[in-house]
């Protein structure tokens, strides 16, 4: 069994006009293409009016041994995910002002992000080849032991030195 396992993916980041006064693009990530070939920050990968899509390539997304039981529940929903998260990037330079922070597997590394409230956290659904990858990995990791509540030792009853009562009897309140 191997403690950790990682695979890559590409991004797709798609640009669209907003339907809103207050803002004048609606980002969002439509897909994940498995086996991208690399790109240097976001590719253009088309453009039909001012609708475009990006690409950026490779991302590693990695399984670790240590985290089966959230990959567990997400395969458990019979409609496994990934969630790709982004933060804007602030320096005007870079189009378009996005960049990958994480793409997981595990939904509540993910829950961590949206309860942040900061940057784009996009919910997809996992491509087979990627399903078939997991399930061999969680295949082959040991089952975990299930939980046991240890059992408390019992107390030590303190010595009565120097005269003093204590404030609780070890029976119970005075």
């Amino acid at each position: 069994m191997e403690r950790e396992i990682s695979t890559t993916v590409g991004v797709v980041l798609q640009r669209a006009p907003a339907a809103s006064r207050w803002a004048d693009w609606v980002w969002s990530v439509p897909e994940i293409v498995v086996g991208a070939p690399p790109t240097q920050g976001w590719r253009l990968m088309s453009s039909e009016g001012e609708r475009m899509r990006f690409l950026s390539s490779p991302h590693t997304v990695t399984l670790h041994h240590k985290m089966v039981e959230a990959y567990d529940a997400n395969i458990e929903t019979g409609a496994p995910h990934l969630w790709i998260m982004l933060d804007e990037v602030e320096d005007g330079v870079a189009d378009p002002a996005w960049r990958v922070i994480a793409v997981t597997a595990d939904p509540y590394e993910a829950q961590c992000f949206l309860d942040s409230g900061e940057g784009l956290v996009e919910r997809l659904p996992m491509p087979a080849e990627l399903v078939a990858w997991m399930a061999r990995y969680l295949a082959s990791v040991p089952e975990a032991p299930t939980f046991r509540k240890r059992r408390r030792d019992r107390a030590v009853k303190e010595e009565q030195i120097f005269g003093k009562t204590p404030i609780f009897e070890p029976d119970g309140r005075r």
